[in-house]
């Protein structure tokens, strides 16, 4: 991973990485439930900055377009060229 963060400390990028990576399984199909597991395993394993990231994909999923969520995407894409 290639990042742009800037200001941005390791948790933040982590999260950011995090986020991206749940939001485009949302945009191939995965399921909530499924990437609820993911978020409980996660906090079993206490990988905090996973569980920031997916935390916050799944709570955007609720009320935002699949088109938010592909332009949220994009955008994350070209800031930090993941």
């Amino acid at each position: 991973m290639t990042t742009r963060s800037g200001g941005l400390s390791r948790f933040q990028e982590e999260e950011m990485l995090y986020y991206y990576l749940t939001i485009m399984s949302l945009l191939d199909g995965v399921s909530i439930d499924d990437l609820e597991l993911e978020l409980k395993m996660q906090e079993r394993l206490e990988n905090y900055e996973a569980c920031a990231g997916i935390k916050k994909a799944i709570d955007e999923a609720e009320y935002r377009t699949y088109s938010e969520l592909k332009m949220i995407a994009r955008e994350l894409d070209n800031k930090y060229n993941f």
